[in-house]
């Protein structure tokens, strides 16, 4: 027989999170980039001779990227992850809150790409739209 009223998904005890120093620390894009195609991004860097290169990111990565407005700490992210598995009806995994961290660490420390902040702030225009979007309005 089908359960109807089946329980609605617990959420884990995230233990990383309550002990991780950049937990209330805002993030923010502090790296240019654009649209590869209607569902990938690249980030536009310059190599160690000054040239222009493309960087893609697996799917998470640019998913936290473009997530990334400067408005909302480590903690609340975690809380919207968490909402967006409940709202598709997905198992919230019980490491989510350390694979945010990674991600968003590498992202700032692999990449440059994020950087964070003790409060709030806004995105400088260059790197909030995408580069397509400010050649327009140019």
């Amino acid at each position: 027989m089908f359960n109807f009223f089946r329980k609605q998904n617990e959420i884990p005890n995230f233990s990383i999170i309550k002990n991780y120093s950049k937990k209330d620390l805002y993030f923010s894009r502090s790296k240019k980039w654009d649209w590869l195609n209607d569902k990938q991004i690249f980030l536009a860097d310059n190599d160690s001779y000054g040239k222009i290169k493309m960087v893609t990111l697996d799917f998470w990565s640019q998913e936290m990227f473009l997530d990334a407005n400067g408005q909302k700490t480590m903690t609340e992210y975690l809380t919207i992850l968490i909402n967006q598995f409940q709202k598709n009806k997905m198992e919230i995994p019980t490491d989510l809150d350390t694979f945010m961290i990674e991600t968003l660490e590498s992202l700032n420390n692999d990449l440059n790409a994020i950087e964070f902040s003790d409060f709030p702030i806004k995105i400088a225009p260059e790197f909030d739209n995408s580069l397509t979007e400010q050649s327009m309005k140019n």
